[in-house]
Parts: structure tokens; C-alpha cells; sequence
């Protein structure tokens, strides 16, 4: 995945991004960083500080939350999204379950980008709000 427009269309395919602009994607993925992962490699750590947002290209990675397995997700998949919004900790340990490649987003670089464009914060805030009726319904908690 070298290319921009490559990780434009990859990141058409992350529901995060789901309701940006091409144009805006655009800018999004000039500040991506590729890597890979082996089987059995930590992507991050329950209680780590949250720098980075991580998207899964390729591969699959097990969620584990207190100790007990919650989940297992391939690609493509936005991982780490909460603690890179409210700059907390990280909640869950997420282990590849085999090998991985991924893109990096840096919070700093990111934050930077949303300063100047009013389109792609819309866009954040209508996954936030659709993520947020999700737990409401789960929940049967009304608000």
C-alpha cells in the first residue's frame, strides 16, 4: 500500500471514514506510516498511553479485555479509536492472531489536520453519533 490513492480507497473502507470526502481522505493518508506485524506480536497494551490510531489492512487480531478474549477482527478495521480521541489510556490488549500489516496514524499529526477542516471533523462526528446510538441500543439505556 504505497500509494496515496491506494490508502485512499483502503481508508473508504474504514466506517470511521466512511462519511469523508475523497479530497479529505486524501490528507488523511499522507500522514499514514505502513507496517507489519507477525503472529503473536502485541499491537498495544491495556494501560498504555493512546498515541496512535492503528487500521487494519490485513490479517486478524484477538481482543483481549481483563484477561478473557472479546473479540477477534480482520481487516479492514480501525483499532484504538476511543484513546485516540480522548487521549486516555487504552482499554483492551489487542494481539495479531496471525500476520498483519497495518497503517499508523499519529494523534499529533492528526489533530493538526482537523484544525484547518471543518469537512472532515462532520464527517468524525457523524461515526461518533452512530457508534453512540449502537451502545444506546445495546444498552437499553436512554440518554
Amino acid at each position: 500500500m504505497k500509494t496515496t490513492i491506494e490508502r485512499v480507497i483502503f481508508l473508504q473502507s474504514i466506517e470511521l471514514f466512511a462519511d469523508i470526502q475523497s479530497e479529505q481522505l486524501a490528507q488523511i493518508a499522507g500522514i499514514t506510516d505502513y507496517f507489519t506485524l507477525s503472529k503473536d506480536e502485541v499491537l498495544f497494551t491495556k494501560g498504555e498511553k493512546s498515541q496512535h490510531l492503528y487500521l487494519l489492512i490485513n490479517g486478524t487480531v484477538n481482543v483481549t479485555r481483563n484477561g478473557e478474549e472479546n473479540k477477534e477482527f480482520d481487516g479492514p478495521e480501525a483499532l484504538g479509536v476511543w484513546g485516540f480521541f480522548d487521549d486516555g489510556d487504552r482499554l483492551l490488549t489487542i494481539t495479531c492472531s496471525a500476520d498483519c500489516q497495518f497503517l499508523r496514524i499519529d494523534r499529533l499529526d492528526f489533530f493538526d489536520l482537523l484544525e484547518d477542516r471543518v469537512h472532515l471533523s462532520r464527517g468524525l462526528l457523524k461515526y461518533f453519533v452512530k457508534r453512540i446510538r449502537k451502545l444506546i441500543e445495546v444498552s437499553d439505556e436512554v440518554i
